[in-house]
C-alpha cells in the first residue's frame, strides 16, 4: 500500500509540472487574408497581377470581337452564297469559335495558376520574417485565424507581421 501511494505521488507530481510547462507555451494567430490585401509588397503582387490579367483577357476581348464581325460577314452573305458554300464558311467559323473557346479557358487557366505561384512565393518570401518574429518573441504555436473559432485580440499579431513585412520588402516583382 505504502508503494502504490509512492507511486501515484510521484506520478501526480509529474503529471501537475508536465502540464505547467504545456501551459508555458505561447501561442499567436496571424490572419493571412489581411496580410495579402494590406502590406505594401502585397499590394504591388496583386496589381502587377491585374494588370498582366488584363492585357491577356484584352486580347481575348479583340479576337472576340474579330469573331462576331465573321460572324456578321458570314451572316449577311448566307443569302449571296449557296447554301454549300455558306455550310462550309459556317463549319469553318465553328472550328474558329471551338478553338478561340478552348485558347480562353487554357489562358484563364494558366492566370490562374500563375496567380497561385505568385502568392506562394510571396509566402515564401514573408514566411523568413514570420518566423524571426516567432523566435524574438517566444511563440511557439502559430495558427491561421480562419481555423480559430474564438481567441482574445491580443493574441493577434497580423499588424505586427504586416509593418515587419512593409519594413523589409518594399515590393515584390512577379517573375514573368
Amino acid at each position: 500500500m505504502l508503494n502504490y501511494k509512492k507511486y501515484l505521488s510521484i506520478f501526480i507530481f509529474f503529471f501537475y509540472f508536465s502540464t505547467l510547462s504545456a501551459i508555458e507555451n505561447k501561442i499567436a494567430y496571424i490572419n493571412i487574408d489581411l496580410i495579402l490585401s494590406n502590406s505594401i509588397p502585397s499590394k504591388s503582387l496583386f496589381n502587377q497581377l491585374k494588370t498582366l490579367e488584363n492585357i491577356e483577357l484584352e486580347k481575348l476581348k479583340n479576337e472576340e470581337k474579330k469573331l462576331k464581325s465573321e460572324e456578321n460577314e458570314i451572316s449577311n452573305t448566307k443569302n449571296v452564297i449557296s447554301n454549300e458554300e455558306f455550310l462550309k464558311k459556317v463549319d469553318a467559323f465553328n472550328n474558329k469559335v471551338q478553338i478561340y473557346q478552348n485558347k480562353k479557358k487554357i489562358i484563364i487557366q494558366d492566370l490562374q495558376k500563375n496567380r497561385n505561384k505568385e502568392v506562394l512565393d510571396f509566402l515564401k518570401l514573408i514566411n523568413p520574417h514570420i518566423e524571426e518574429f516567432m523566435n524574438s518573441n517566444s511563440v511557439d504555436i502559430l495558427i491561421e485565424k480562419k481555423n480559430i473559432f474564438i481567441a482574445k485580440s491580443n493574441y493577434d499579431i497580423t499588424d505586427r507581421i504586416i509593418e515587419i513585412i512593409n519594413k523589409n520588402i518594399k515590393e515584390f516583382d512577379i517573375s514573368k
